[in-house]
């Protein structure tokens, strides 16, 4: 991943994530893997679970995308969320977009989705079919379905349209 300025999205500035934020980006992956929660075991082998399957994903995301933007969302100083970002030609590829479970619903990703679309012509993004809420946030912002992978769906947005 590389090194950048920080910026904002909305009212939240963005900086690089650095070694003090493991913290934050690993309990925001657990909380975005409900399915690890429900396992029966105890709490400890489900965090270990998440930090191999962060780890994999990490390393599949820098094979795919070998000039990640990674950037660290806080509000009044605090994390708030984290967004990852792929240059694409014309646009921007949305490779992650979480926030934080007491954030949710506050307009964080709202932010970072108007501030992209202010500098970008295009954007992709995927989805999991299930996520009802994200799905409904992505169309209100004229995103469109182009694909469908059975347990994901990929949405782009275009300034074209």
């Amino acid at each position: 991943m590389t090194t950048q300025p920080s910026r904002s999205f909305g009212r939240c500035s963005a900086r690089t994530p650095e070694a003090g934020d493991r913290a934050f980006l690993s309990a925001l992956y657990l909380a975005c893997r409900p399915d690890l929660g429900a396992l029966p075991v105890p709490r400890s082998v489900i965090e270990g679970i998440a930090r191999h399957q962060e780890g994999l994903r990490d390393a599949g995301y820098a094979v795919r995308y070998p000039h990640l933007q990674s950037w660290l969302l806080e509000d009044g100083g605090r994390p708030v969320a984290w967004v990852l970002l792929a240059r694409m030609d014309g646009g921007v590829r949305v490779v992650d977009l979480a926030v934080d479970v007491g954030q949710r619903r506050k307009g964080v990703a709202r932010a970072v989705l108007h501030a992209l679309q202010s500098e970008e012509a295009a954007i992709e993004l995927r989805v999991r079919t299930g996520n009802e809420v994200a799905r409904a946030l992505y169309a209100s912002l004229g995103f469109r379905a182009v694909g469908d992978q059975g347990e994901a769906l990929e949405m782009c947005w275009s300034r074209n349209w």
